[in-house]
C-alpha cells in the first residue's frame, strides 16, 4: 500500500535528522496552501510537474497561461511543448467522493473542449485568458528553448498543435494533495473515451515547512498515470451505447504512452509501418534479453548479468546511434562487426573507449536499414548475448 513518507532536514555539524511538517492544502477562507496557490506555482515553476518521468516527449514544457475559457469551464493551467504537444492541469483539493468524480469529469470535459477548437480558437482563448491581443503561442512555446532539436518551425507548430487539438491528444494532468486509492479506480473509465487520444497522471504535491524560513520544500508523487488507447469499439446493448477498447492486434492498437505515440507517428511518417515492423522484430529478439523503451529515443538495450548494453538508440528522424556503450568494447567489437558486415555501405569505428557502426560516409545507420536486414541483425545480437554470458560466467569486467 502506497504511503507517504515524510522528509527529513539533514544537517552535519552536528549530525541531526529533523522532520519537516507537512503544510495541508486548505480552502482560501483556510490557512495554508491552497488551489490558487498551486496554480500559480505551476505557472511560475512548471517544473513541480513530474512530466519528464511520465512523458518524456513532453519535455521541456512551458506555461501558457491560466484560467483558459473553454465551453464548459475555465481550466487552471495550459502547458505546451516546443514541439506543440499540449498539457492540461486542473488543480483539487481531495475533501470528498463527490469532489473526486467531479474533478475526473470535469477534465474529460476540457479535453473535449479543446478537441473542438482550431489553432486560432485556441490563440483567442490564450490571449484572453492572459489579456494579452497580440500573444502569439509559437513565440511564446519557442523562447529559451535549449535542446536544438525540440523546436518545430512556425508552420509545423502550427500543424503539430491543431492535430493535436483535432485528435484530442493530449496530456491530462490532476494535481492534488491527498490523492487516495479510490480516486485512481475512478480513473479507469478514462480509457473508454474514443476519439480522444489522452493520457492522464495524478501529480500529488505534498509541502513541507522549512522550520524557521519562510521557504518549504515541494515533493511531488505520481500515484498513478495511464496508458494512451487511440481507438474503441462502439457497443449497443438495450438501446445503451458504451466504448470499449479494442483487442490488441499491431503495435497501432495497443495501449501505450504517448510519448511512444509521439515516436512511432515520426517513424511511420517517414515510412508506413515502420513501428510496427521494428516492434516486432525487438519483440522477436527478446529472448536474447533484449528490451526496450521510449524517452525522447527509442532505447534498446541488452542486459545480461552484470552488462548493460545500449545496442541501439533510434531518434525520432530514424538515424541509429550505437555509440553509448562505453568500457566494455572488448565485449562488443564482435557485436560490432558483424552489423558492419550485415548493412551494406557501413564500416567499424573506434575510440578509446567505445566501439560502433556508422555510414562509409560518416552518416548514421537508420532504422529502415535495419529493418532490411533482420537476419544479420539478429545474428550480430546472438553473438553479443553470447559474447556476454561468457564473460558474466567469467566474471569479466
Amino acid at each position: 500500500m502506497r504511503r507517504t513518507v515524510t522528509p527529513l532536514l539533514v544537517t552535519t555539524t552536528p549530525a541531526t535528522a529533523q522532520s519537516l511538517p507537512r503544510r495541508e492544502l486548505r480552502t482560501r477562507e483556510a490557512s495554508g496552501y491552497d488551489e490558487r496557490f498551486v496554480q500559480e506555482l505551476v505557472h511560475h515553476c512548471p517544473t513541480v510537474l513530474p512530466i519528464a518521468e511520465v512523458e518524456p516527449a513532453f519535455s521541456p514544457v512551458t506555461p501558457v497561461c491560466m484560467e483558459l475559457p473553454l465551453a464548459s469551464g475555465y481550466l487552471d493551467n495550459l502547458l505546451v511543448t516546443p514541439r506543440g504537444d499540449l498539457v492540461t492541469v486542473e488543480c483539487k483539493l481531495w475533501r470528498n467522493v463527490e469532489a473526486r468524480r467531479e474533478v475526473i469529469a470535469q477534465i474529460i470535459d476540457y479535453a473535449k473542449d479543446l478537441q473542438s477548437l482550431t489553432y486560432e480558437g485556441l490563440e483567442t482563448a490564450i490571449r484572453q485568458a492572459r489579456s494579452e491581443p497580440g500573444f502569439n503561442l509559437y513565440a511564446h512555446a519557442s523562447v529559451g528553448t535549449d535542446e536544438p532539436d525540440a523546436a518545430l518551425d512556425e508552420p509545423r507548430f502550427v500543424d503539430a498543435v491543431s492535430r493535436n487539438l483535432r485528435r484530442g491528444r493530449c496530456l491530462l494532468v490532476i494535481l492534488g494533495d491527498g490523492i487516495t486509492e479510490n480516486v485512481e479506480g475512478l480513473t479507469e473509465f478514462l480509457q473508454q473515451h474514443a476519439g480522444l487520444h489522452f493520457a492522464l497522471v495524478l501529480v500529488q504535491l505534498s509541502f513541507h515547512d522549512l522550520p524557521g524560513t519562510d521557504q518549504f520544500v515541494v515533493v511531488p508523487s505520481i500515484p498513478l498515470r495511464t496508458t494512451n488507447i487511440v481507438r474503441g469499439i462502439v457497443q449497443v446493448d438495450d438501446g445503451r451505447v458504451s466504448i470499449v477498447p479494442p483487442p490488441p492486434t499491431t503495435r497501432s492498437e495497443k495501449p501505450t504512452t504517448l510519448s511512444e505515440d509521439e515516436m512511432f507517428a515520426a517513424l511511420d511518417a517517414k515510412v508506413p509501418e515502420t513501428s510496427d515492423r521494428l516492434i516486432a522484430f525487438l519483440t522477436a529478439c527478446e529472448d536474447l534479453q533484449i528490451r526496450w523503451e521510449v524517452k525522447k529515443t527509442l532505447i534498446v538495450r541488452m542486459t545480461v548479468g552484470e552488462h548493460r548494453v545500449l545496442v541501439f538508440v533510434i531518434n525520432a528522424n530514424g538515424t541509429v546511434d550505437m555509440g553509448y556503450t562505453y568500457g566494455i568494447k572488448h565485449l562488443t567489437r564482435g557485436f560490432v562487426q558483424k552489423i558492419v558486415d550485415a548493412v551494406p555501405g557501413t564500416t567499424f569505428r573506434e575510440t578509446p573507449k567505445t566501439a560502433y557502426a556508422k555510414k562509409i560516409d560518416g552518416s548514421y545507420l537508420t532504422v529502415w536499414e535495419l529493418l532490411e536486414n533482420t537476419a544479420g541483425i539478429r545474428a550480430a545480437l546472438e553473438d553479443l548475448n553470447q559474447t556476454l554470458l561468457e564473460a558474466d560466467t567469467k566474471g569479466e569486467e
